[in-house]
């Protein structure tokens, strides 16, 4: 069960993101957009991890990697994390662009009827 420990907390973090999906944030329903803002940072952390790797600078735990690496030395594990976690930032700040907006809106609608 170690060596799917990286992959379980990677597989936790997307289910527990997922509702805000589901609230209106619309990550998933946009996928050009999602991929136009994950491309730039997977490519620059994985050219960044491949060249950390080569010097020597880190390594992973093998007990908690499943053992596919990708070219370069790159766990299948670290691919996955520079999908996820950017992915899981994307959700919560769109979710919270739109909660802020409909907050907005609620307030100047009982201004609006304040007034009247």
């Amino acid at each position: 069960m170690d060596h799917w420990q990286y992959l379980l907390v990677m597989a936790a973090c997307v289910a527990i993101t997922l509702p805000l999906e589901l609230l209106g944030a619309r990550v998933y329903r946009r996928p050009r957009r999602w991929l136009l803002a994950l491309l730039p940072v997977v490519a620059i952390f994985l050219i960044w991890d491949a060249i950390a790797i080569a010097a020597g600078v880190w390594e992973y735990n093998p007990r908690y990697l499943t053992g596919a690496i990708l070219p370069l030395g790159i766990p299948v594990e670290e691919l996955v994390f520079f999908i996820v976690v950017p992915t899981c930032g994307l959700l919560t700040y769109e979710t919270v662009t739109l909660m802020l907006a409909r907050i907005g809106q609620y307030r100047r609608a009982r201004q609006a009827g304040v007034r009247s």
